[in-house]
């Protein structure tokens, strides 16, 4: 040893101080700073901050903002992982580089073993060969107008769903600590039997852990907000953009933000778009059907009328010869606009409606009878 304590005085107070500077030491860079959340900030919130700042800083549009894009980037691997947020949370950015987590946690008086050459000692991460599930999708229906559809539009969708506990983020325990990698499977969740075959054959046979249940780690406490369930009850508003163009029953898929569940990747979040009928507008396909009605007397003469399409633009129809009950008039490029092509429209198909008068005077009568003469 370099050095002896004269009293136990010294020593109590060196040990105090060493635990106050030493999550300094430990803490490194804040990756909740980094992406702007808040250290109880659900996943869904994690994602949404780093699609926002990884645009926002990405070395097309920012050439000299490669480092600060970096940043981003390693804040956004830590924290979307279940487990490296834990260990990040208790240990900080040393801990993730020194490899520390679950196994017998990170003690912070062995400290002193630096004074013999040891150096820091962190516990081994429980090493998961489990594979990561994947949860099942969530289909919703957003409902939408023909109008929403012709000219797009972008709106918000507030969705209750399952995730995972805010204050213990899946583990189900009080404290991090005491989430610890079960010693009888080494974390893996599974055992090796040897069975006994016959003289000198064996047979190795793999089963479920029966300390840990298959899960790789113990957990010692329960998490007084979830009761140990690992899981709650929350909300999250999605971001829906409608396109111009889209069609009735065209899906719009989230990528990850579905139910939220231990050691399971989210599934996708799948938005069905149900048209709601209008009351002018029929649409086949990119096209669009509008019912006319005329009168008798325009039907015969001709007429100019206006129609006031979808996004409010005004398109005028006019005819100076006569117009037959249900003929239908084509207007090129006044129907929908293509999906993927928006510039590109389709066509608008007017169908008349001959309105005929209750009742003709003799004067009228007579005006036709020569009409029909003629």
């Amino acid at each position: 040893m370099l050095f002896q304590y004269k009293n136990k005085f010294s020593l109590v107070a060196l040990l105090v101080a060493l635990m106050v500077l030493l999550p300094c030491v430990l803490a490194g860079k804040d990756y909740y700073q980094i992406l702007g959340i808040n250290r109880d900030a659900s996943p869904s919130e994690i994602k949404r901050a780093y699609r926002k700042l990884s645009i926002q800083y990405h070395p097309d549009k920012n050439p000299g903002e490669g480092d600060k894009y970096i940043e981003i980037s390693t804040a956004y691997e830590t924290l979307s992982d279940t487990e490296k947020r834990r260990i990040y949370d208790q240990y900080g950015e040393e801990g993730l580089k020194q490899g520390g987590g679950g196994g017998g946690g990170f003690d912070p008086f062995d400290i002193f073993s630096a004074f013999g050459g040891g150096g820091f000692k962190f516990g081994q991460q429980g090493g998961g060969a489990q594979n990561i599930q994947k949860g099942a999708d969530v289909e919703l229906d957003i409902e939408v107008t023909l109008k929403d559809l012709y000219v797009g539009k972008t709106t918000k969708v507030t969705h209750r769903k399952q995730i995972l506990c805010t204050k213990c983020r899946g583990t189900g325990a009080k404290k991090a600590s005491d989430v610890t990698t079960c010693s009888g499977c080494k974390g893996s969740g599974i055992k090796l039997k040897v069975q006994q075959l016959g003289p000198g054959f064996v047979q190795q046979i793999q089963t479920t852990c029966d300390e840990c249940g298959g899960k790789g780690k113990k957990v010692t406490s329960k998490c007084p907000h979830c009761s140990g369930k690992k899981v709650e009850t929350g909300e999250e508003t999605y971001t829906i953009d409608i396109e111009k163009g889209m069609v009735d029953g065209q899906q719009i898929r989230i990528e990850q933000s579905g139910e939220e569940a231990p050691d399971t990747t989210p599934g996708d979040v799948i938005f069905r778009i149900v048209t709601l009928p209008d009351k002018l507008f029929r649409r086949e396909g990119d096209n669009l059907h509008y019912e006319m009605e005329i009168s008798l007397l325009e039907a015969l003469t001709g007429f100019s009328k206006d129609i006031t399409h979808l996004d409010g633009h005004t398109v005028t129809i006019k005819r100076d010869q006569v117009t037959k009950p249900h003929f239908v008039l084509k207007v090129k490029e006044e129907g929908m606009p293509h999906h993927n092509f928006p510039s590109q429209t389709g066509d608008l198909f007017v169908r008349f409606t001959v309105i005929f008068p209750k009742s003709l005077s003799d004067e009228q009568k007579e005006g036709f009878k020569k009409l029909k003469l003629e």
